[in-house]
């Protein structure tokens, strides 16, 4: 066995996963375009919908594999990925792309389960939990081509974003010639073999997890679409078209637009510069690299806060966030013996500082910023729950609680925007996506101080984060 082909194989799995549904996101808003007239939250659907489908096919999978060789079950499950990924590109109607983004999702289920499982069989100790961590290394790189992809062929057509689905057919190929059934003890029969509590607590915060991590993916392209309105003037910022037309020509803003301004909570420095867009109708007002756009409606003049870039820009900004998550993967043995005991919660105050940020920008490297902190923290975590899970799980029962964990996570994926929505609704009238950031961010932070809790709990009683699991 080429122990290069094989870890190869193994990891190239894991390109497929995570950020399996989210890799179209960029195509979020075309898409919203293309289907005129229908719920943003169901549009949201088509990155969440998938998830819904891999809950029962991780379990399905997870009872499969005591049935079938695990080899079969993967190149099944790439098949359908492949067929139903690209096939996204077909859709004519909202409810078609829905139907093969759910089949999508079978396929996705087939895999998951697998992915962390493989790694487990074929690897112990301090290897196993390198290779779990470029798993999760793989999984974010996973997502930086295909969102930096998706994103480039998004500005094209939403259909073209659809393509970067098949990547997979390369990774079908590498299964088939490269990869080996694992040599896992069978137990006699079909013997039953409960899984431990811990399994199912690490399910829940896994579902915990993805709820806040999906926020982003989910919402990002139409964040920075969105012209986000400030306030509603019902007093002219001119006294007459003719003053209008004096700070127009120098560029400068009257002290009544200034005074309107403030009393609105936004400081206009003396550098403000005025320019018209349309006569009579609309204008712009640049401060401090902030854009605010002033309309004319029924009499009232309408300030919003100019849209901060193009669907395109998400794809990067989403791929900084995976790149780090690439990295914090790589170097997760080495962080995770630093940190210690603090490892989670070092990395849950990462995400809440990440959605923080995201509470109060209106610039792009404002959003960077936060896309960096909830990358490292999704690097971090996302393995952290997935050794757990392979270290209280028994040799029989492993890639079944690998199912369990999914479901956890990938009902986490599909609850995200459902919630979020919740939240919208009780909180009332305002900027939606910012009420959502920053109930993430309060949440986050309301949980890294209970992790923090627990953390100096194990530490005063000698539990330590260990690194060098059990062999079996």
């Amino acid at each position: 066995m080429n122990k290069l082909f094989l870890k190869s194989s193994v990891l190239s799995i894991s390109l497929l996963t995570v950020m399996a549904s989210a890799a179209i996101s960029p195509a979020l808003a075309k898409i919203f375009q293309a289907f005129p007239g229908v719920d943003p939250t169901l549009i949201k659907l088509v990155l969440t919908l998938p998830s819904l489908l891999i809950i029962p096919f991780s379990l399905f999978c997870g009872w499969l594999v005591k049935r079938v060789q695990k080899k079969y079950i993967l190149l099944a499950g790439l098949v359908i990925y492949f067929a139903a990924g690209v096939g996204g590109a077909f859709a004519h109607t909202i409810t078609q792309l829905l139907i093969i983004r759910a089949i999508f999702g079978i396929g996705v289920g087939l895999i998951i389960p697998l992915s962390t499982s493989l790694i487990a069989d074929f690897y112990e100790g301090v290897e196993r939990t390198k290779t779990m961590g470029y798993s999760g290394s793989v999984s974010h790189l996973g997502g930086v081509v295909f969102l930096l992809v998706s994103g480039w062929l998004a500005c094209i057509s939403w259909r073209l974003a659809f393509a970067v689905y098949g990547l997979s057919l390369l990774i079908f190929l590498m299964i088939l010639f490269w990869l080996p059934e694992p040599q896992v003890k069978r137990p006699a029969g079909l013997v039953k073999s409960k899984l431990p509590f811990g399994v199912y607590i690490c399910a829940l915060l896994g579902a915990l997890m993805m709820i806040a991590f999906y926020a982003a993916p989910t919402n990002l392209a139409m964040f920075i679409e969105n012209e986000r309105q400030m306030y509603t003037s019902q007093t002219p910022l001119f006294k007459n078209k003719e003053e209008l037309a004096v700070y127009l020509e120098k560029g400068a803003i009257s002290e009544a637009a200034r005074e309107s301004f403030k009393n609105n909570g936004i400081m206009l420095s003396e550098r403000a510069k005025l320019a018209l867009v349309e006569p009579g109708k609309s204008w712009t007002i640049t401060d401090k690299g902030k854009k605010y756009v002033i309309r004319k409606a029924e009499g009232k003049l309408i300030i919003s806060a100019e849209k901060m870039g193009r669907p395109g820009i998400a794809g990067y900004l989403l791929s900084a966030m995976t790149v780090v998550g690439v990295l914090s993967g790589i170097f997760l043995a080495q962080f995770m013996k630093r940190s210690g005991v603090y490892c989670a919660s070092i990395a849950i105050f990462s995400m809440a500082v990440g959605y923080g940020v995201l509470g109060f920008t209106s610039s792009l490297s404002g959003v960077l910023v936060s896309m960096l902190c909830i990358g490292f923290s999704s690097g971090v975590l996302m393995p952290l729950l997935l050794l757990e899970v392979a270290k209280l799980a028994p040799d029989a029962s492993r890639a079944f609680a690998m199912a369990v964990a999914s479901v956890g996570v990938y009902l986490g994926q599909f609850l995200s925007p459902v919630i979020l929505k919740m939240v919208s609704n009780l909180a009332g009238k305002g900027d939606v996506f910012r009420q959502q950031f920053n109930f993430l961010a309060f949440g986050l932070f309301a949980a890294t101080v209970i992790s923090l809790g627990i953390a100096i709990k194990n530490r005063k009683t000698g539990v330590a984060v260990d690194i060098q699991l059990p062999h079996h």
